[in-house]
């Protein structure tokens, strides 16, 4: 298989995310509808509905002239986030925000892993392709330059060697929405749905995920660095 067929190559991770399926948007909802059936009483229920109304309308109204300006024109994604945003701050004015983190932790604890996994390649197509650690830098290479042209992502590779590669995120789409509805926090779970997905992912190519710190999380950039294992720290992982 080329590494430019495999799936995701040179695609934004926001057009990955707007081009999901209906089937499987409409399972990620009802999904999260049963996180927030068990999390809430019925008066936070109540309140919810009520805020998320509102929230929704407010959305609508947002100044976007800047992120438009970034290159961001997928109207699907733009909509899809707002409401999980929106959602965010309803449960957030219900009960603290705290509490609205560990709600949509919960969410991301059901749905992100299959959703992230959505947006990469199959490992066994990666393997089949050759190296997997070369095959995953090659694949990656594509990536900045496809998300600044989708205006959702400003990334820059830092290092990129035979070992280990390593980008810096210093705009992320995600955030500044989260932002423009004052309720930047409303990214922190979106940090942690990586972290759900990642390691695992990246374990079975031999690679070793980690990040030191988000934007959303107060650092100045999403630090994403990718090693290629050793035999042994490969065995060490498995047991």
């Amino acid at each position: 298989m080329e590494i430019k067929d495999l799936r995701g190559y040179a695609i934004a991770p926001s057009d990955a995310e707007a081009g999901w399926s209906p089937a499987f948007k409409a399972k990620i909802k009802k999904t999260a509808m049963k996180v927030f059936m068990d999390s809430l009483t019925l008066k936070q229920k109540l309140f919810v509905s009520f805020w998320f109304i509102l929230e929704k309308k407010r959305a609508e109204k947002l100044d976007l002239a800047e992120i438009l300006q970034k290159g961001m024109r997928n109207k699907a994604f733009i909509k899809q986030q707002l409401e999980y945003i929106a959602l965010f701050s309803a449960i957030k004015k219900t009960v603290g925000k705290n509490l609205a983190i560990s709600i949509m932790y919960k969410v991301m604890d059901a749905t992100a892993v299959e959703g992230l996994l959505l947006s990469l390649p199959k490992v066994e197509d990666i393997k089949n392709a050759g190296e997997p650690f070369e095959v995953f830098r090659l694949f990656f290479e594509a990536m900045p330059r496809a998300s600044k042209k989708a205006g959702c992502l400003d990334v820059t590779i830092i290092e990129n060697s035979e070992k280990v590669l390593q980008s810096h995120t210093h705009w992320c789409i995600w955030f500044e929405l989260a932002k423009k509805m004052q309720v930047p926090e409303a990214c922190i779970p979106n940090c942690y749905a990586d972290d759900l997905a990642f390691p695992d992912y990246f374990n079975a190519l031999g690679i070793h995920y980690s990040r030191k710190g988000t934007i959303a999380n107060g650092a100045p950039c999403c630090d994403f660095k990718f090693e290629k294992m050793s035999i042994a720290s490969k065995l060490r992982e498995d047991k």
